[in-house]
C-alpha cells in the first residue's frame, strides 16, 4: 500500500487503554510467578536437606493453589489483549520485551530447582517419578512461556485482519519464535519492529 493508506492506517488507531490493562495484568502475572516460585523452592530444599521442620504437604498445597492463580491470571492479559485488538487499539509491544526479560532469572531458577529435584528423586523408591517430575515441569515452564507471549500473538493476527493489512516477515517470524523456549524474547522484539513498521508513514 501507499504513503496515503499508512498514514489513514495510523491516525485510525485508538488509544491504548485495553492494551495498557493487558500489559500491567502481564507484569503481575510475573510477579505472581516469582511468588509461586518461592513457595516451590521451600519443599524441595527441605526435601534435599531431609529437614522434618517443614511441613512438604503444607507447601505442596500453596504451591498448587498459586498455580492455579497464576494460570486464572495469565488468562486476563490474553482477553484484554483480544478486546484491544477488536478496538483497533496501538500495541504496547515494549511492556512485553519487559516482561519477557523478567521472565528469564524466572525459568534459570525454575531450571535448577527442577535440577535440584531430580537429584532429590536419585533413589529407589522416588526414581520412577523423575519422568513424570521432567514431563510436568517442561509443560509448565512452557505453560508459563506462552502466557507472556500469547496475547500479542493473538493481538498480530486480529490487528492484521481488522486492519487490512498484509503481515510483514517480522510480525510472522515474531510470532513464530514466540512458541520457542528462549528464542521468544527476540520474538517480542520482532514483533515490536513489526508492529511499528505497519504503522507508521513508509
Amino acid at each position: 500500500m501507499g504513503n496515503t493508506d499508512n498514514t489513514i492506517e495510523l491516525i485510525s488507531l485508538r488509544k491504548p487503554i485495553f492494551m495498557l490493562i493487558s500489559k500491567i495484568s502481564l507484569l503481575a502475572t510475573v510477579v505472581l510467578l516469582y511468588v509461586m516460585q518461592s513457595f516451590v523452592s521451600i519443599p524441595i530444599f527441605a526435601l534435599l536437606t531431609e529437614n522434618n521442620d517443614i511441613d512438604g504437604n503444607l507447601y505442596v498445597d500453596k504451591v498448587l493453589n498459586w498455580l492455579m492463580i497464576c494460570l486464572i491470571a495469565g488468562v486476563v492479559p490474553f482477553i484484554f489483549a483480544i478486546i484491544g485488538a477488536i478496538r483497533r487499539e496501538r500495541p504496547v509491544m515494549v511492556i512485553s520485551i519487559i516482561a519477557k526479560a523478567l521472565m528469564i532469572p524466572f525459568f534459570c531458577i525454575n531450571l535448577t530447582l527442577w535440577i535440584f529435584l531430580f537429584s532429590g528423586m536419585l533413589n529407589p523408591f522416588l526414581f520412577l517419578g523423575i519422568p513424570f517430575a521432567g514431563a510436568a515441569g517442561l509443560v509448565l515452564t512452557y505453560i508459563y512461556m506462552l502466557m507472556t507471549g500469547l496475547p500479542d500473538v493473538v493481538y498480530a493476527i486480529i490487528f492484521c485482519i481488522r486492519n487490512k493489512r498484509k503481515p510483514t516477515i517480522f510480525l510472522v517470524a515474531g510470532s513464530i519464535l514466540n512458541f520457542i523456549f528462549v528464542l521468544d524474547l527476540v520474538g517480542s522484539i520482532l514483533l515490536n519492529i513489526g508492529y511499528k513498521r505497519i504503522t507508521t508513514k513508509e
